[in-house]
């Protein structure tokens, strides 16, 4: 595998953002093209927030990864509100997810594909969520507060929704470079068209 470094997010106007994932195969999932996409969510995740989402980087496929280090969790003053807790790095693949109960909590949120942009977004507070890890293994998990949030904020990306899509006054958002993501190799190697 080539050395592995953080790639450009795209943004707000970039095509990626509003495509529907594809779903992950197993034998893509075992594929080395594969690792070196979650290699390159992982390094440019690292230090810059709480989840990272393919379509982010590029990469029309149903797979990203969240983590809250606990120091950041300890640095927030909201922790307790949000109900806020560490937790490892997850890679997720073919998530699915559906509320428990109609309980929801509204708090600002941002996005790595629309900086600075925060706004506060209605979410349920808890999940239970269902993904296939990296081994092919089935997880299923309830999550509550900001990691339920972190979750359904991610599996919109798959589904070609932003975080701004249901909000009622939205300011016209425009970069003038919405970024590269993935490399056009790496795209072609996980067998998706390379626009």
């Amino acid at each position: 595998m080539p050395e592995i470094a953080p790639v450009d997010i795209v943004k707000i106007g970039h095509p990626a953002l509003r495509a529907v994932a594809k779903p992950v195969t197993s034998a893509l999932r075992a594929s080395p093209a594969f690792h070196e996409l979650v290699a390159i969510l992982k390094a440019t995740l690292e230090g810059n927030g709480v989840g990272l989402a393919a379509p982010q980087i590029g990469v029309a496929l149903q797979v990203f990864i969240m983590e809250d280090p606990q120091k950041a969790v300890d640095a927030d003053p909201l922790r307790d509100a949000k109900e806020r807790a560490g937790f490892p790095l997850e890679i997720v693949i073919n998530p699915v997810w559906r509320p428990v109960g109609e309980d929801r909590r509204k708090f600002p949120e941002g996005c790595l594909s629309i900086p600075p942009f925060l706004a506060a977004v209605d979410r349920f507070r808890t999940i239970e969520a269902e993904w296939t890890a990296m081994d092919g293994s089935l997880k299923a998990r309830t999550l509550i507060g900001w990691p339920a949030r972190i979750f359904q904020h991610e599996s919109d990306h798959l589904a070609g929704r932003l975080f701004i899509d249901d909000l009622p006054d939205v300011p016209e958002l425009k970069y003038k470079k919405l970024g590269e993501g993935v490399p056009a190799r790496l795209l072609q190697a996980l067998g998706l068209d390379a626009k």
